[in-house]
Protein backbone atom coordinates (compact mmCIF):
# COMPACT_ATOMS: atom_id res chain seq x y z
CA UNK A 1 0.00 0.00 0.00
CA UNK A 2 2.57 2.34 0.80
CA UNK A 3 4.65 1.79 -2.31
CA UNK A 4 1.37 2.20 -4.34
CA UNK A 5 1.46 5.60 -1.93
CA UNK A 6 4.84 6.66 -3.11
CA UNK A 7 3.75 5.90 -7.06
CA UNK A 8 0.58 8.09 -6.93
CA UNK A 9 2.84 10.80 -5.16
CA UNK A 10 5.48 10.69 -7.81
CA UNK A 11 2.84 10.73 -10.68
CA UNK A 12 1.11 13.56 -9.22
CA UNK A 13 4.49 15.44 -8.94
CA UNK A 14 5.27 14.86 -12.40
CA UNK A 15 1.91 15.58 -13.55
CA UNK A 16 2.04 18.89 -12.04
CA UNK A 17 5.51 19.70 -13.25
CA UNK A 18 4.67 19.25 -16.66
CA UNK A 19 1.28 21.49 -15.90
CA UNK A 20 3.42 24.22 -14.43
CA UNK A 21 5.88 24.43 -17.46
CA UNK A 22 3.30 23.81 -19.85
CA UNK A 23 1.81 27.34 -18.96
CA UNK A 24 5.09 28.76 -19.34
CA UNK A 25 5.01 32.10 -21.87
CA UNK A 26 8.64 32.21 -21.53
CA UNK A 27 10.12 29.56 -23.90
CA UNK A 28 12.35 30.10 -26.87
CA UNK A 29 9.93 31.39 -29.19
CA UNK A 30 12.99 33.24 -31.13
CA UNK A 31 14.25 32.40 -34.61
CA UNK A 32 17.36 30.33 -33.53
CA UNK A 33 19.31 30.74 -37.20
CA UNK A 34 21.51 33.60 -38.24
CA UNK A 35 20.83 32.90 -42.18
CA UNK A 36 21.29 35.82 -45.02
CA UNK A 37 17.92 36.32 -47.20
CA UNK A 38 19.34 37.55 -50.38
CA UNK A 39 16.90 39.20 -53.06
CA UNK A 40 17.64 39.58 -57.24
CA UNK A 41 17.71 43.07 -58.64
CA UNK A 42 17.69 44.42 -62.13
CA UNK A 43 20.59 46.62 -62.01
CA UNK A 44 19.36 49.31 -64.31
CA UNK A 45 15.92 49.86 -62.87
CA UNK A 46 16.46 48.47 -59.36
CA UNK A 47 13.35 46.37 -59.78
CA UNK A 48 12.71 42.92 -58.49
CA UNK A 49 13.46 40.47 -60.67
CA UNK A 50 12.89 36.85 -60.60
CA UNK A 51 15.61 34.21 -61.75
CA UNK A 52 14.37 31.42 -63.70
CA UNK A 53 17.02 28.18 -64.70
CA UNK A 54 19.04 28.82 -62.14
CA UNK A 55 21.27 27.00 -59.74
CA UNK A 56 22.55 28.28 -56.63
CA UNK A 57 25.24 26.31 -54.40
CA UNK A 58 27.90 26.61 -51.69
CA UNK A 59 31.37 25.54 -52.36
CA UNK A 60 33.18 23.58 -49.94
CA UNK A 61 30.57 23.02 -47.07
CA UNK A 62 30.10 19.57 -46.10
CA UNK A 63 26.81 17.44 -47.37
CA UNK A 64 24.40 18.50 -49.56
CA UNK A 65 25.33 22.23 -50.09
CA UNK A 66 22.77 22.90 -52.92
CA UNK A 67 20.19 25.89 -52.46
CA UNK A 68 18.08 25.87 -55.44
CA UNK A 69 19.01 23.17 -58.71
CA UNK A 70 17.60 24.94 -62.05
CA UNK A 71 14.66 26.97 -60.07
CA UNK A 72 12.95 30.15 -60.58
CA UNK A 73 13.88 32.55 -57.36
CA UNK A 74 13.41 36.36 -56.48
CA UNK A 75 14.65 35.85 -52.86
CA UNK A 76 16.71 33.30 -51.50
CA UNK A 77 18.25 32.20 -48.06
CA UNK A 78 22.03 31.52 -48.05
CA UNK A 79 23.07 30.10 -45.07
CA UNK A 80 26.65 30.33 -44.07
CA UNK A 81 29.35 27.39 -43.13
CA UNK A 82 29.29 27.26 -39.58
CA UNK A 83 32.44 25.91 -39.39
CA UNK A 84 34.69 28.37 -41.00
CA UNK A 85 34.88 32.13 -41.53
CA UNK A 86 34.34 31.93 -45.40
CA UNK A 87 31.70 30.59 -47.67
CA UNK A 88 31.86 30.61 -51.42
CA UNK A 89 28.29 30.79 -53.39
CA UNK A 90 27.86 29.34 -57.05
CA UNK A 91 25.31 31.03 -59.41
CA UNK A 92 25.19 28.49 -62.39
CA UNK A 93 22.74 29.60 -64.96
CA UNK A 94 21.07 26.75 -66.64
CA UNK A 95 19.24 28.47 -69.34
CA UNK A 96 20.37 27.44 -72.42
CA UNK A 97 22.53 30.35 -73.97
CA UNK A 98 23.81 30.92 -70.49
CA UNK A 99 24.67 27.67 -69.11
CA UNK A 100 28.67 27.38 -69.96
CA UNK A 101 30.58 27.26 -66.77
CA UNK A 102 32.60 30.26 -67.45
CA UNK A 103 29.78 32.34 -67.11
CA UNK A 104 28.88 30.76 -63.59
CA UNK A 105 29.24 33.96 -60.84
CA UNK A 106 30.49 32.90 -57.36
CA UNK A 107 29.75 35.38 -54.14
CA UNK A 108 32.77 35.07 -51.65
CA UNK A 109 31.82 36.66 -47.98
CA UNK A 110 34.42 36.57 -45.45
CA UNK A 111 33.27 37.21 -41.65
CA UNK A 112 34.16 36.46 -38.41
CA UNK A 113 31.65 34.38 -36.31
CA UNK A 114 30.51 35.33 -32.98
CA UNK A 115 29.21 33.20 -30.25
CA UNK A 116 25.30 34.88 -28.64
CA UNK A 117 23.73 33.77 -25.81
CA UNK A 118 20.03 34.50 -26.25
CA UNK A 119 18.36 33.27 -23.19
CA UNK A 120 18.41 30.20 -21.21
CA UNK A 121 15.49 28.48 -22.85
CA UNK A 122 16.99 29.41 -26.49
CA UNK A 123 20.51 28.90 -25.75
CA UNK A 124 23.67 30.46 -27.47
CA UNK A 125 23.91 30.78 -31.27
CA UNK A 126 26.14 32.32 -33.47
CA UNK A 127 25.74 35.78 -35.40
CA UNK A 128 28.06 36.27 -38.10
CA UNK A 129 30.29 40.02 -39.04
CA UNK A 130 30.94 40.63 -42.64
CA UNK A 131 34.31 41.22 -42.78
CA UNK A 132 34.51 41.99 -46.55
CA UNK A 133 32.89 40.26 -49.66
CA UNK A 134 33.14 39.98 -53.53
CA UNK A 135 31.69 38.57 -56.20
CA UNK A 136 32.12 38.12 -59.91
CA UNK A 137 30.49 39.66 -62.41
CA UNK A 138 29.34 37.84 -66.01
CA UNK A 139 25.76 38.30 -65.08
CA UNK A 140 25.89 39.94 -61.76
CA UNK A 141 26.24 44.00 -62.13
CA UNK A 142 27.15 44.39 -58.22
CA UNK A 143 26.34 42.98 -54.79
CA UNK A 144 25.27 44.51 -51.94
CA UNK A 145 25.26 43.53 -48.23
CA UNK A 146 23.13 45.76 -46.29
CA UNK A 147 24.68 44.71 -42.21
CA UNK A 148 27.58 44.52 -40.91
CA UNK A 149 25.70 41.84 -39.14
CA UNK A 150 23.71 39.07 -40.07
CA UNK A 151 21.49 38.34 -37.49
CA UNK A 152 18.39 36.12 -36.49
CA UNK A 153 16.15 38.97 -37.77
CA UNK A 154 14.47 37.92 -41.28
CA UNK A 155 15.18 40.65 -43.13
CA UNK A 156 17.00 40.71 -46.57
CA UNK A 157 21.06 41.45 -46.53
CA UNK A 158 22.33 40.21 -49.33
CA UNK A 159 21.40 42.05 -52.75
CA UNK A 160 22.64 40.87 -55.90
CA UNK A 161 21.55 43.70 -59.02
CA UNK A 162 21.47 41.28 -62.50
CA UNK A 163 22.46 42.21 -66.27
CA UNK A 164 18.83 42.27 -67.59
CA UNK A 165 17.60 43.39 -70.94
CA UNK A 166 16.05 47.03 -71.12
CA UNK A 167 12.44 46.87 -71.10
Amino acid sequence: MRKALAYIRVAVAALMAVAVTSCNNNGCLENQSAVPRCGFYSSSSKKTVSLDSISVYAVGVPGDSMLVRCGTVSQLYMPLNMSSDVTRYVLHYDAQLLSDVRLNDTLTINYERVPYFVSHECGAMYYFDVKEYSCTDHLIDSVKITTERFTNLDVETIQFYMRTREE
